[in-house]
């Protein structure tokens, strides 16, 4: 009892000071860009382009969620499309909105082990997804810098390589799960109980899984470019609303945006916030945009709206919420000691599993 209480208390700690973090980072882009704003909010926004980037947006997330849901298909054919869609807008409003939640990752696969599906595969389908997700991101940031290669200055350039370098990271990252190459060149790695032992099985998990299905991943990497197009459309519709006499193309930001939103994998609450404004104010100082930091202010207005909805789902299901957040705690512990306790060999774990494997969720 005494050291789960130590434990809540360092989360708090931790969870407070990343909050912090966050807002005095974001704040700090405020004051940068203050005089920017002030012109910005003295003007007539054309809010037709917000609506029509909220609808892209939107369309962009709910594709992300379609993309789980096959990875998910090639473990249980089980799995609705309907699950992954709810599942998708409860966990966005985890990751965007509530500061110190577990993750929306964790509780997708905490539903996913209400399935009985194994831990190590419903942990499997969530890495997966990421590695893809971030390989397409930087995908489209490669083909936008072959493109834009030849009149690139110096500064983009080296972006541009940055980007080819992340995407031949990521394939080859891809090729040694699917070879299982630290496996079987360090099979000691999968003894005991540990995290690495852990981390090892997880990855082993994967490989078995996945490298069946190769069309499957090729595919969802395509749909991840795809998700990746629609938020730059959205990013760019939110800047041409903001500074109508823009300059910077739509071609620029298709290798802008993917370097700046990656930047929300950084684990600071609100999905970055205030790190990736940060971040987004340098890179387009590089092609001449009026305020990148101000622009993803507006992008992450979008992107909040879209958690409303999430949020709408996530009170509508409280009750089904609130147990899968019980459980994707358990998950995250386990996770965090090395060590995931599969369910009893019958698949019962002491629960009744609905008849249609819902759960609640698609009640």
């Amino acid at each position: 009892m005494a050291k789960s209480t130590r434990h809540s208390w360092l989360r708090l700690v931790v969870d407070v000071t990343l909050a912090l973090l966050a807002f005095g980072l974001l704040g700090l882009v405020i004051y940068r860009n203050g005089d920017k704003i002030r012109d910005v909010f003295n003007r007539p926004l054309d809010l037709r382009l917000m609506a029509l980037a909220l609808v892209i947006y939107l369309t962009g997330i709910v594709s992300t969620f379609v993309r789980w849901f096959f990875l998910v298909r090639v473990i249980d054919p089980r799995f609705t499309l309907r699950a992954a869609i709810l599942l998708g807008f409860i966990g966005n409003v985890y990751n965007l909105v509530i500061p110190g939640a577990v993750g929306g990752d964790l509780i997708k696969a905490a539903y996913l082990v209400q399935m009985h599906i194994k831990k190590t595969q419903a942990v499997a389908s969530m890495v997966i997804d990421r590695i893809i997700g971030l390989l397409g991101l930087f995908l489209l940031a490669s083909i936008a810098g072959i493109v834009a290669w030849p009149g690139a200055p110096s500064d983009v350039a080296k972006l541009i390589v940055a980007a080819w370098v992340a995407t031949g990271l990521g394939v080859l990252v891809l090729a040694v799960i699917f070879g299982q190459v630290v496996t079987r060149a360090f099979p000691q790695l999968g003894a005991g109980h540990s995290r690495l032992s852990l981390i090892t099985a997880e990855l082993k998990e994967m490989s078995s899984t996945y490298r069946r299905r190769l069309d499957v991943v090729a595919g969802c990497t395509v749909m991840a470019m795809g998700n990746h197009s629609l938020n730059v459309l959205a990013f760019y519709l939110v800047g041409r609303m903001l500074f109508p006499q823009m300059t910077s193309t739509l071609g620029q930001h298709f290798l802008m945006v993917p370097l700046t939103l990656f930047t929300m994998a950084v684990p600071l609450p609100f999905g970055a916030l205030g790190l990736t404004e940060g971040v987004g104010d340098q890179l387009f100082s590089m092609v001449g945009h009026p305020s990148g930091g101000l622009a993803m202010m507006g992008f992450r207005v979008v992107m909040y709206v879209g958690a409303l909805i999430g949020a709408c789902v996530y009170l509508a299901k409280l009750n089904e919420a609130r147990a899968l957040t019980a459980s994707a705690h358990h998950l995250e512990e386990e996770l965090l000691e090395g060590e995931l306790e599969e369910e009893d060999p019958d698949g019962s774990n002491g629960e009744e599993e609905d008849p249609d494997g819902s759960n609640g969720v698609e009640s």
